[in-house]
């Protein structure tokens, strides 16, 4: 028994693994509110999240930076969404094959007249 509260109150002690502020929110509103200010607002949520887990030296969770890419992309910021599809594949490994194909998308978007 002892063993077990001794395990508990050390797990309450550990170092979060990832920031992940509003990202499931930003993910909910885009289903729920498909209005451009629907988007918007999952698209600051977001940033915000980016924004905290950064200045916190914590962990962007997997996804996040592919997501916030995609975003960028869809608001015609192609330059932006791909350094975020980079990031993520840095950060993610194993990301990085999907990444490079999404930015390579992208970069034969951008040179088609």
């Amino acid at each position: 028994m002892l063993a077990v509260v001794a395990a508990s109150a050390l797990a309450g002690c550990a170092p979060r693994l990832y920031h992940w502020g509003q990202y499931e929110d930003s993910l909910h509103t885009r289903v729920t509110d498909t209005s451009p200010e629907g988007r918007q607002k999952a698209f600051r949520m977001l940033e915000q999240t980016i924004q905290e887990a950064e200045q916190a030296r914590q962990r962007v969770p997997p996804g996040v930076y592919a997501d916030y890419g995609y975003l960028l992309y869809r608001g015609n910021r192609h330059d932006e969404a791909v350094l975020y599809l980079r990031k993520e594949a840095e950060l993610y490994p194993e990301a990085k094959p999907l990444m490079d194909a999404v930015i390579s998308r992208i970069e034969q978007k951008q040179t088609k007249p």
